[in-house]
């Protein structure tokens, strides 16, 4: 069988395979990792495949057409999104029409939603983790037998039951970013161009807005041998011209054991590759995080979320998820020499503008080297959406909705007490209260000038967010 993967276009520099779905106000474009699992796989399995990733390729519709054509695909598996999703349906019917290939649509929101998403015009659904879902699908299994997806029949709506989770992820082929253009990958956090390694799968905390976890990856984390994550990294150290990776495991070190084995080897191995990762406030310790910065860490993003207590308990972070402990990691991670970036979001049940606040004030406190303030973004099939749905706090009427004309992130609900207006106000001043300040920008300036990459990829980062917050 002939497959084509295919990241879709849709408003430029669009990121699917992210926690928040946008164009990223700081400018950021990431690769479509879990695709390239799936390629592997069918590739490792005899089939012809390529993978289409058109926002970092920066071509239209009749070009990403053109594309496929090329490749004469009996299936298109297609990335969608909550926001996206009426645009790929649209699309998918294109290629129908224009290739003949059936159509095959992954991601959170097809898991979520997957009788809705159909009906844009897709063929099959294969939802949650699709990585051999795909190859049974490809291998002429008959559809009836093929767990995790769900489909039409002479017009009858097919549930297949769902499909177990990877408990072996060292089975897993490495990902197929040969066929990506890695060289475009890039964020202003990171240096460029990098790509992304998954360490492990799933999350063992219950926090109510988080995706992933929910609908894909499942709540705990399975991880894979550091001998084989360590292979990897050599992999594409080796193969390709990347300056570093992003550990996209949302948290790599909650299990504290892998993650010092892991940081072990690397030393070990003199791997050499420069890596950020996710963490929580209450994953680190000072072993840790000395521990990560001796073996490559330059940086860590970490979910502060709130600057309220009452709030983090709202969103079910977790017992020991507190805004003292969040000081601690902060300087935990400080102390070890590696740069922090906070996240922020507004609107969890519960919120007000005087949390919101408090939110932006610890923002300030902890003074961290980049922070990303964000409106929640209730995607169907979380707890979040689900409260709001119950609650009438909903005011979108369509999935594009979730997003403004520039494809920034647009708040589709409120609360008697907060409106969306009220959360879009507080954003942009979120932004101009912590980058505008004088003591912020001459940190930043010298951090630059010692930093040609950095400085380059701040140049870019730094205007678009410049021309968010004006308006």
């Amino acid at each position: 069988m002939n497959i084509s993967f295919l990241n879709p276009p849709f408003r430029g520099t669009y990121n699917r395979e992210v926690r928040f779905q946008a164009v990223s106000p700081q400018k950021a474009l990431h690769p479509p990792i879990m695709l390239g699992y799936a390629a592997a796989i069918c590739r490792d399995a005899g089939h012809k495949v390529d993978l289409i990733d058109a926002p970092a390729l920066e071509i239209t519709f009749d070009e990403t057409i053109a594309k496929l054509k090329e490749n004469s695909p009996d299936y298109v598996v297609m990335l969608t999104s909550t926001a996206s999703v009426e645009s790929d349906g649209g699309f998918a019917e294109a290629i129908a029409r224009d290739t003949g290939a059936k159509t095959i649509v992954v991601g959170s929101h097809a898991t979520a939603v997957p009788e809705d998403t159909l009906n844009y015009g897709f063929d099959i659904v294969a939802r949650g983790e699709y990585d051999y879902t795909i190859r049974d699908i490809a291998s002429g299994k008959k559809l009836e037998e093929i767990d995790g997806i769900t489909f039409k029949k002479a017009g009858k709506l097919i549930h297949n039951k769902d499909r177990s989770l990877i408990q072996n992820l060292d089975e897993l082929p490495f990902p197929a970013i040969e066929f990506l253009p890695n060289e475009k990958y890039y964020s202003a956090l990171y240096k460029n161009p990098f790509t992304f390694i998954l360490a492990g799968r799933g999350c063992p905390h219950g926090c109510i807005y988080c995706a992933g976890p929910q609908l894909m990856s499942g709540r705990g984390y399975r991880f894979r041998s550091v001998k084989n994550v360590v292979a990897e990294m050599k992999d594409r150290k080796k193969r390709f011209n990347l300056k570093s990776i992003l550990f996209n495991d949302d948290t790599l070190n909650v299990n504290k054991k892998h993650i010092l084995e892991l940081c072990d080897l690397i030393i070990k191995e003199k791997v050499d590759l420069p890596w950020a990762a996710y963490s929580r406030v209450d994953s680190v310790d000072a072993e840790i995080a000395e521990a990560m910065k001796k073996a490559g860490c330059f940086l860590v993003k970490i979910g502060f979320e709130s600057g309220c207590d009452e709030q983090l308990k709202t969103m079910k972070k977790g017992a020991r998820a507190t805004i003292e402990q969040a000081r601690k990691a902060a300087k935990y991670f400080k102390d070890a020499g590696i740069q922090i970036h906070g996240t922020f979001v507004f609107g969890m049940p519960g919120e007000t503008v005087e949390s919101i606040r408090k939110s932006i004030a610890l923002a300030k406190e902890l003074d961290l080297d980049f922070v990303q303030f964000s409106v929640a973004q209730p995607y169907p099939g979380t707890e979040f959406y689900q409260y709001l749905e119950k609650n009438g706090f909903m005011k979108f009427e369509k999935w594009s909705d979730y997003l403004d004309e520039k494809g920034c992130i647009e708040p589709i609900f409120e609360y008697p007490n907060l409106s969306k207006e009220e959360m879009e106000g507080l954003l942009k001043e979120a932004y101009r209260e912590y980058y505008l300040r004088p003591h912020y920008i001459a940190k930043a300036i010298k951090q630059r000038l010692t930093n040609w990459n950095l400085f380059k990829t701040s140049l870019r980062s730094a205007w678009s967010l410049l021309q968010y917050i004006k308006d």
